[in-house]
């Protein structure tokens, strides 16, 4: 999540999308104006609202929690590292125990995006923007037992770390607005220790993890929606060997069509395009079948995925945009439910979104 303008997408587009799902798919209820999503996780909405960080019951809105005085707020796993009166929080957010954790030395707080405890090892990551004959912006996690490693990634301006939790360990990398960028992550264990590293052609989109396999993602649009790259998938064992990987647009070279919006892991691996399209792949690395996309039959324009969550364990759900909208952003028009069966999309009575790009 992004901790500056550029890191979080408007609330009401995950808010809304929570709401369809936890009311079996009714209009939503309740919305927060002028906050910014920090995460959705087991039920529960954080957002940054008024430098006050509330922890909201997505069902009802009803606030269960609330921390004034918030500056900065980040999800990793079920943890909130939040810069609360100067001092640096971690929320617990199964039963909301609050833990303050120090900044190491050398770790300028200026740049500090966030900062989480896992227990055997803290892990914490900073942003510093390079400004000059070459503009970029570095991206560092500093992971600190007794003493800290440092992970740098040199990314485009307005790039943001991104962690990827799963059951043997975690994924450092980042996500970018840069369509054409180059992606990259380092994969740790539950103890913090290196294991290996890895490089995409694009941007990584999404990550999903099954039977000791890691599975990664590429796609990625400019605000503005109108240029798209990606559309690759890649299978890595645990301990690094490339399984093998796959590019989408060898298969369905539609403009606008490959470019991966997000993934789910089940009974097979469920990818799902810009457009909606769904791609089923199976762990072997064969691609099953390709859906025609269940936004593009349903309405009378084309349309855009704007972002793709796992809901529960048989559904994702995603929203859409109709790209011939003028204008550089464009407004979220509505949300589709996959049962792994079928999809169910609905037109909202209300844009999802104003202003949230297409990244």
């Amino acid at each position: 999540m992004k901790p500056s303008k550029t890191l979080l997408v408007a609330v009401s587009l995950l808010l809304i999308l929570a709401l369809f799902i936890s009311h079996e798919y009714r209009s939503y209820s309740w919305s927060y104006e002028n906050a910014s999503l920090i995460g959705v996780w087991n039920g529960k909405v954080a957002v940054l609202k008024d430098n006050t960080l509330l922890i909201l019951n997505v069902t009802n809105g009803q606030v269960l929690k609330e921390f004034p005085n918030t500056s900065k707020a980040f999800l990793v796993g079920n943890t909130i590292s939040a810069v609360s009166s100067f001092r640096l929080l971690n929320i617990n957010l199964e039963d909301f125990t609050t833990a303050e954790l120090n900044i190491p030395e050398g770790i300028d707080s200026a740049e500090l995006v966030f900062g989480v405890s896992f227990g055997n090892f803290s892990l914490y990551s900073t942003i510093h923007p390079v400004r000059g004959k070459y503009i970029f912006d570095v991206i560092e996690y500093h992971v600190c037992t007794q003493n800290c490693s440092v992970y740098s990634f040199r990314t485009p301006p307005g790039s943001y770390p991104m962690v990827y939790t799963f059951p043997k360990g975690y994924i450092l990398t980042f996500e970018t607005n840069e369509v054409f960028a180059k992606g990259s992550a380092v994969v740790l264990d539950k103890n913090g220790s290196f294991m290996w590293n890895l490089t995409t052609n694009y941007a990584i989109s999404d990550f999903e993890y099954s039977n000791d396999t890691l599975f990664f993602s590429t796609g990625g649009t400019e605000p503005g929606g109108t240029t798209i790259a990606g559309g690759d998938i890649y299978a890595f064992s645990l301990n690094g060997p490339l399984k093998w990987h796959i590019d989408l647009g060898r298969y369905d070279g539609k403009f606008y069509d490959w470019a991966v919006a997000g993934m789910k892991a089940r009974d097979d691996l469920y990818a799902i395009g810009y457009t909606g399209r769904v791609y089923v792949i199976d762990f072997n690395g064969t691609l099953k079948r390709i859906t025609a996309s269940p936004v593009s039959m349903g309405l009378k324009t084309p349309s855009l995925i704007k972002g793709v969550k796992a809901a529960k364990n048989d559904l994702m759900a995603f929203a859409y945009t109709d790209i011939k909208r003028s204008g550089l952003f464009r407004e979220a028009k509505g949300i589709c439910v996959c049962d792994f069966k079928g999809f169910k999309c609905w037109k909202t009575k209300k844009t999802v979104g104003k202003d949230i790009g297409l990244g």
